[in-house]
């Protein structure tokens, strides 16, 4: 883990050099006073090596080392009437069963209602799944309790600042052939969202942010089957890098979006034509996680000027909405299926989803492994609203969620117990969801 730093020797003089007529005497720029405020918390959620890691059916055998550790991060926000938590987790994915126990602990420790929390996986192949070890699973809830806890009595005032920058590291995997048929290899023409969205959270003590999120659209899996390390993956490591290069009074925060069929690009081609990627190096591991870690530094840093500053809001009110979906199954698709992760009842998939709204910052998150184009959509639908940021991985029992013509082209995302109307039933869910919390806000 070390190699990994060895330059930012030369990085931290740089950045120091382009910051020191703010440290030696110029002054902090003034920030836009605004009624929100907010606590930021991180707690390590390191599990013990010999847990099994989750991920790929074809790794066998525990965790035999720790690359580098997993944490949960919290950001709390409230506007003087109520509070809402996001929460972001370095691990492959969180069941519905631990989501509720998670958020039901929120509650029990600060008064913080279930509707009012998003939580959202990096989803890691470096991570064991919660349920894998039940005393790990209960440890981790009573740790997240504790650092939503924390962040409330942290709570002060900020104001936010938003930005983009972009990555070139993740692409599509999913190769449509001249038969209209899905072959499972890489395509870096296919549809791709490589944009980082950045949220910089300042509470007018420091040039430095007090917390940056960042928001990406790639697989958690630039180490894959072959790794038997405990690792945050790039995410883990991106966060670091940007923590180092802003000091100890940064906390970093990385939620995942819709990333079904993205991955990072590490061809991996064999003789078929055929391969979804190859296991990464450490070479690749750095290039990925720097890559997005120095994106988020230059964007959450040109926040800090002035001609961005004068742009922030200075009011912000919080209005949630959820619900549970009903998606239509296949029952043959359900016969089939070697891996169920979905909550099938009575034939239908439930599918949480969640709508947090922080004055003109949009969180909106779906369970399991929604491709791309949901978050495209979703953030089409809503032009106009604020900023959006689509997350997956929330709390929820789903595995792959495609869309509608996915269905006719086959591949490994369709292969799921979905049918195709689900496409049209997640979106209108949305849909209603933006219209209930709208209303909410008037």
């Amino acid at each position: 883990m070390k190699n990994y730093f060895k330059s930012f020797a030369l990085f931290s003089v740089l950045f120091l050099i382009f910051n020191v007529p703010h440290i030696t005497g110029q002054g902090i720029e003034t920030i836009t006073k605004t009624n929100l405020r907010a606590g930021v918390a991180k707690v390590d959620i390191t599990p013990p090596i010999g847990i099994p890691l989750a991920g790929y059916s074809i790794r066998k055998g525990p965790a035999t080392g720790i690359h580098d550790p997993l944490y949960a991060v919290v950001v709390v926000f409230s506007d003087g009437e109520k509070k809402a938590a996001i929460i972001s987790l370095d691990i492959i994915q969180v069941s519905q069963l631990a989501g509720d126990a998670i958020r039901d602990s929120i509650k029990a420790a600060t008064g913080i209602p279930g509707d009012y929390v998003i939580i959202n996986a990096s989803h890691t192949h470096g991570s064991p799944r919660l349920k894998t070890d039940i005393h790990y699973q209960n440890e981790v809830i009573r740790k997240i309790a504790g650092a939503v806890g924390i962040a409330v009595r942290r709570l002060r005032p900020v104001s936010l600042g938003y930005g983009e920058g972009e990555i070139d590291f993740n692409t599509n995997r999913r190769f449509i052939d001249e038969e209209g048929k899905c072959q499972g290899k890489l395509n870096p023409e296919g549809i791709c969202d490589r944009r980082v969205k950045i949220l910089r959270l300042d509470d007018g003590t420091s040039p430095a942010p007090m917390a940056v999120i960042m928001h990406a659209v790639c697989h958690a899996n630039v180490f894959r089957n072959e790794n038997t390390e405990i690792s945050g993956d790039f995410p883990g490591i991106a966060k670091t890098f940007v923590e180092q290069a802003f000091g100890s009074g940064t906390t970093a925060m990385f939620l995942q979006g819709c990333t079904g069929d993205i991955r990072p690009n590490l061809p991996d081609i064999g003789p078929d034509g055929r391969g979804y990627g190859r296991n990464g190096s450490e070479a690749d591991m750095t290039w990925c996680a720097w890559t997005l870690g120095t994106e988020a530094v230059k964007v959450a840093t040109k926040l800090k000027v002035h001609e961005q500053l004068i742009r922030r809001e200075s009011h912000y009110n919080i209005a949630v909405a959820m619900t549970t979906l009903e998606l239509q199954t296949d029952a043959e698709k359900i016969r089939e299926l070697t891996w169920p992760r979905d909550r099938i009842v009575d034939g239908k998939c439930l599918l949480p989803v969640r709508v947090i709204k922080i004055g003109n910052i949009w969180f909106v998150g779906l369970p399991g492994e929604p491709v791309v184009e949901y978050g495209l959509q979703i953030e089409k639908n809503m032009a106009g609203l604020g900023k959006i940021f689509v997350l997956g991985y929330i709390a929820g029992d789903a595995g792959y969620i495609p869309v509608e013509h996915m269905f006719k082209e086959g591949g490994y995302e369709a292969q799921g117990p979905y049918t195709p109307s689900c496409e049209k039933v997640i979106l209108n869910g949305v849909k209603q969801l933006v219209e209930e919390v709208l209303e909410k806000s008037k």
